[in-house]
């Protein structure tokens, strides 16, 4: 959590470089970015979660002052209409939009995964998409974790995340690892019995590929920049080499 949380930090201020003027927070649960990390003050952050967040969230954050214009919306994010009026809403009042589902795409099926990142790419105004990642497939969970996740199960696995979000219109423009971040911040990368005792007994370029398959990915719009406000230039478009490795 730690290390998707910093990583997370790391792309919001990468996206703001390209003149960002909306974030829209999908699933926002108890963030408090607009409260603690230095943004713009005109900086138009959107958090939508289920009612019941927002109301908490409403209840103890009312004495705290975030830095930038914050506006929080009740919503079931599975309820597409009324996702569909809240975007399009904030697509047309906006000129570069940054979409952030931290913690929420593993727990979406599929189609509904399939279904965001279609309806996202149609705006124009949005042109970037933070998410974390998992890429390992159709990996087993955990022995214990079936029960634990009963009432809120993983859905969503692909063999390939970046090749499935390409097809709606994604790609990634920069990419940082778990342990890419775990190695920057001094903080070893957890290793839980026995996935830790079996990487241990691989070769060190194969164990360091495995665990270079989960991170936090900034994601740009494929349409072309002429159709898009504050397009980047194909130059400052950065890949992690080593998550590029781990899909060879």
């Amino acid at each position: 959590m730690v290390l998707r949380t910093s990583a997370i930090d790391r792309l919001i201020y990468e996206a703001l470089q390209s003149g960002i003027d909306t974030v829209l927070n999908l699933g926002a649960g108890l963030d408090t970015r607009p409260y603690r990390m230095k943004l713009p003050a005109t900086l138009r952050w959107i958090e939508m979660d289920f009612p019941s967040i927002i109301e908490l969230k409403n209840t103890k954050l009312v004495e705290h002052k975030p830095v930038c214009e914050l506006e929080r919306v009740g919503i079931d994010l599975l309820d597409r209409r009324s996702l569909d009026t809240l975007l399009a809403r904030y697509g047309m009042t906006s000129k570069n939009t940054l979409v952030i589902t931290e913690g929420v795409l593993s727990y979406f099926s599929v189609y509904d995964a399939a279904t965001l990142a279609d309806e996202l790419a149609a705006l124009p105004s949005i042109r970037f998409w933070i998410q974390d990642f998992d890429n390992a497939g159709q990996r087993r969970l955990p022995r214990g974790w079936k029960a634990k996740l009963k009432a809120a199960p993983f859905l969503f696995k692909v063999k390939d995340w970046f090749e499935f979000f390409e097809k709606y219109g994604w790609r990634p423009s920069q990419v940082i690892t778990n342990f890419e971040e775990s190695q920057r911040v001094n903080r070893p990368y957890p290793l839980d019995f026995p996935f830790g005792l079996i990487l241990r007994a691989l070769p060190k370029a194969m164990s360091q590929k495995i665990l270079n398959l989960s991170g936090a990915v900034l994601m740009e719009s494929v349409v072309s920049d002429s159709s898009k406000p504050f397009g980047r230039s194909e130059n400052r478009s950065v890949t992690s080499p080593s998550l590029m490795n781990s899909r060879s």
